[in-house]
């Protein structure tokens, strides 16, 4: 009888996984026959599963203008994803003993970025790195502002700098809560945890972000930082991501470079980061994996541990991190499945959504 039963398990699991591609197919038709964005632009998704080592991709629609067809080892702009990557080189310094989640963020930046924040009244001394790698410092947010989004649309060629933005957040906005009192997402504070990494490594943090997280060592071929790393983005590669019925391909990539966003990667990589980090094969110690998921310390109801959301869609829970240009990661526990995912169109990004959750839900039967 017990034979009996390992043999129908092992047929059974064997069927799930030989059709989850059929699944992920599924996915992407529904995905495309959805009503399309109002916004101008061609409509197109690209997604990549990595289960075990199962892994698979599908997409359809356009990857340039010149009608190359989009696959989902073309790369993408990720925008916050970044997040997610700076995070877990924040958390190996940890591990390394090099930082301290607890450390006052005074003792981690330049005396020019501690004047800025505290002449705009954030009490440098209390907030922690803790609390800016979890949202919960009580930054304000340069890039959720209309200023920021005017300017992106106005003169997008702008070339910023990090301090710019810095400058930007303080003085467009105030302190929106006091340090761990409640979550509060935060472009600016990511900006400020990029240079506290190139303040104690000594390198440019496309550079230590590569090899903190392992990028070259896990073969992370196809994520490469937009601008300053040691290797380019080919041309070639690079997919035309939409919003507002712009072509946002030659925009400057400083609107979103400096730890907030600043990665260019295909949903293939972006899957296998995800599942590499989930399943422990990036921190040195598991302890650091349990760090980095702990609601410890953080307000009550908050979505946001360190560096990733946790949510659940109506009984799915996952990891997840999504970005500006229409860009999601989704990890599911239980099945220890990552999906990534990305929409030509930045308004697109419901339906990439709904088709990722969808997904996963299948493959659970």
């Amino acid at each position: 009888m017990r034979g009996t039963i390992l043999f129908l398990l092992t047929v059974f699991m064997s069927f799930t996984v030989a059709a989850s591609p059929e699944k992920l197919q599924i996915a992407l038709d529904q995905a495309m026959d959805s009503p399309p964005p109002a916004a101008a632009g061609p409509v197109g998704y690209a997604f990549h599963v990595v289960a075990g080592d199962d892994s698979y991709g599908a997409a359809s629609g356009v990857a340039a203008p010149d009608g190359t067809l989009l696959d989902s080892d073309h790369m993408f702009r990720l925008a916050s994803i970044t997040k997610s990557y700076v995070g877990t080189a924040v958390l190996r310094l940890v591990e390394q003993g090099r930082l301290s989640l607890d450390a006052p963020i005074n003792t981690l930046i330049d005396a020019e970025y501690n004047e800025v924040l505290t002449s705009d009244g954030y009490d440098t001394n209390i907030i922690t790195l803790k609390h800016v790698i979890s949202h919960t410092a009580g930054f304000f947010d340069h890039a959720q502002t209309n200023n920021f989004l005017n300017s992106l649309m106005t003169n997008p060629h702008h070339v910023w700098t990090r301090t710019e933005q810095i400058n930007a957040g303080a003085a467009w906005g105030d302190p929106v809560g006091a340090p761990g009192e409640k979550f509060f997402y935060s472009d600016t504070g990511f900006v400020l945890m990029g240079h506290m990494i190139e303040r104690l490594t000594g390198e440019a943090l496309p550079v230590a972000v590569r090899w903190l997280v392992g990028l070259d060592r896990h073969g992370l071929t196809q994520t490469v930082w937009e601008r300053g790393d040691s290797r380019s983005v080919p041309a070639e590669k690079r997919v035309h991501q939409y919003m507002a019925g712009q072509d946002t391909y030659t925009w400057d990539p400083s609107v979103d470079l400096y730890g907030g966003g600043g990665l260019v990667a295909s949903m293939r990589d972006v899957a296998l980061f995800y599942s590499l980090l989930f399943n422990g094969k990036i921190y040195e110690n598991s302890s650091t994996l349990t760090t980095m998921l702990s609601q410890d310390g953080l307000p009550e109801g908050s979505p946001y541990r360190h560096a990733v959301f946790v949510k659940n869609y109506s009984g799915l829970e996952v990891y997840e991190h999504g970005g500006f240009w229409g860009t999601l990661v989704l990890y599911d526990p239980q099945t220890k499945t990552a999906i990534a995912g990305a929409s030509l169109k930045q308004e697109g990004y419901p339906t990439l959504v709904k088709a990722m959750v969808t997904f996963l839900k299948s493959i659970k039967g």
